[in-house]
């Protein structure tokens, strides 16, 4: 079994061996500056969410989290010291992996982890993406280890990436709601000794975080809101993690209507779009159009057909055609 306490720990329930290590830390009064400089520096303007986040870490182990990511294009900005002070606080119960150990079939290495944490990440493959998304809203795991007959487990653990790039580490749509994303910069304070002093401190910040009020969970399963996670990073990562084709497109219609000042709208079918710009391009079928055009153009599906004129003003069609057509604006959906 796994189970999960940071406070009242058990090494056997059920008479099953619990998986979960000893916290290796006792709350005690005292300071703790550097412990308040550095969730500061990482969390900005969304100090008390990232208070809460490190809260629910240490009081609430097996409740969800959203998946924390790090980004910044600069060095040294504080992101492995971020990582090494978690790491301090809750020894054994953290892992650090690269992207290979989230897709490699053996993952004993963070199956029984409470905190796992993702390094440098630029995360290409689908199939790693899909399982990190899968990992941060999974309950159980089938963990797979070397010589040992595989065996499922309840699942606890909480996702920490951290990249270099800020804009495209991973591809994330616009309905998703798991990840936390932080841009930071360099600090503005200087302590070559940082991690001595965040070690030191550790007792004195658990008694903080014991005196804080309890956490409400009645807002979302994973502690926070959308609009609570949400920022600018967050968008921008959004917008990157659009299709080459939504891309074209909207160069295309704004164009249109650029150069046909008396059109404020329109309507055209899958297949018009298809004839009028993508023509010569053997790749993109009218069943990928449809899809960017619900999906990223947020269009509502076409149920009933219609009689109209593709790509002339709406007041003005002579509407020779009949099918299924889209209503495109000057002012688009997205």
């Amino acid at each position: 079994i796994i189970e999960p306490d940071n406070k009242h720990y058990k090494p056997v329930i059920d008479s099953c061996y619990n998986l979960y290590k000893p916290f290796p830390h006792k709350s005690a009064e005292g300071s703790f500056k550097w412990s308040k400089i550095i969730i500061e520096h990482i969390f900005g303007d969304q100090y008390e969410i990232g208070l809460k986040y490190i809260q629910s870490l240490y009081l609430s182990p097996k409740r969800a989290l959203p998946v924390l990511v790090l980004v910044s294009k600069q060095r040294s900005t504080g992101k492995t010291t971020f990582l090494n002070w978690l790491n301090m606080i809750f020894g054994e119960n953290m892992v650090v992996v690269d992207p290979h150990d989230i897709t490699n079939s053996f993952n004993s290495i963070y199956a029984t982890s409470n905190i796992i944490a993702i390094e440098e990440t630029v995360i290409e493959k689908r199939q790693a993406i899909e399982k990190i998304k899968s990992l941060s809203t999974g309950k159980f795991v089938s963990v797979n280890q070397k010589y040992v007959a595989n065996y499922k487990i309840p699942f606890y653990g909480h996702i920490i990436m951290t990249s270099n790039e800020k804009d495209n580490f991973i591809n994330i749509d616009d309905e998703e709601i798991r990840f936390f994303i932080r841009e930071l910069s360099k600090p503005k304070f200087e302590n070559f000794n940082i991690e001595d002093d965040l070690v030191k401190e550790i007792p004195a910040f658990l008694n903080y975080l014991d005196s804080l009020p309890a956490l409400d969970y009645t807002k979302s399963r994973a502690l926070f809101t959308p609009d609570e996670l949400g920022n600018k990073n967050l968008e921008t990562v959004k917008e990157e993690s659009k299709t080459w084709l939504f891309e074209e497109l909207r160069v295309l219609i704004d164009d249109f209507f650029d150069n046909n000042s008396h059109i404020s709208s329109f309507y055209a079918t899958v297949g018009d779009i298809k004839t009028k710009w993508l023509a010569n391009n053997t790749q993109v079928s009218l069943r990928y159009i449809r899809k960017v055009l619900v999906n990223e153009f947020k269009f509502e599906k076409i149920e009933n057909s219609l009689r109209y004129e593709p790509f002339t003003q709406v007041s003005e069609m002579t509407k020779n055609k009949v099918g299924k057509a889209y209503l495109f604006e000057k002012e688009l959906p997205v």
